[in-house]
């Protein structure tokens, strides 16, 4: 079994972000915030490196009585340390952020290197022409009825052809 490893991309944060809400404001750092998912309250702590800006936002927010449209996660933030997207409150981030798994499996070619994920119920994200071939001849037409019996006719069919399929826990 392969354990999930997010490379920070913030796509989830973005589809998160109207619901997760910001209650009341306890200090300069701390929140309670609720998931409307779960209707779960629960305290977040902002990393001080991010403190002022998200306060700042939130003070325009309010004075400005922004409406119900979509918008990505108040906590997530360009990482400033390089490429990608940082949470603001990834230590105290809300249970749903952390069961959270944006692919349940991955692939590994014959060499044991990465070539492939599993997105969603049976989507593939890969760059590996041979695996996506496959993967829409043999693997998309397998019926998906029972969670169990699907993992285990995938790795069958790609175990014939010299990959390996690792379930993400």
């Amino acid at each position: 079994m392969a354990v999930f490893e997010c490379d920070r991309c913030g796509k989830c944060c973005v589809s998160f972000g109207h619901l997760i809400t910001i209650e009341r404001q306890l200090s300069d750092l701390d929140y309670y915030c609720r998931c409307k998912i779960d209707n779960s309250v629960f305290p977040v702590h902002v990393d001080p490196a991010y403190g002022e800006e998200i306060a700042d936002e939130i003070a325009a927010d309010e004075a400005a009585h922004s409406g119900k449209e979509k918008k990505p996660c108040r906590f997530l933030r360009k990482n400033r340390q390089g490429e990608g997207t940082h949470c603001a409150v990834y230590s105290t981030r809300p249970e749903i952020c952390r069961d959270f798994r944006c692919y349940r499996m991955v692939i590994r070619n014959h060499k044991g290197d990465i070539c492939g994920r599993v997105v969603g119920k049976n989507t593939i994200s890969t760059e590996d022409a041979a695996l996506e071939h496959l993967w829409k001849e043999q693997v998309a037409v397998v019926p998906y009825r029972d969670t169990t019996a699907w993992k285990e006719k995938v790795a069958g069919i790609l175990s014939e052809r010299g990959y390996s399929a690792d379930i993400v826990e």
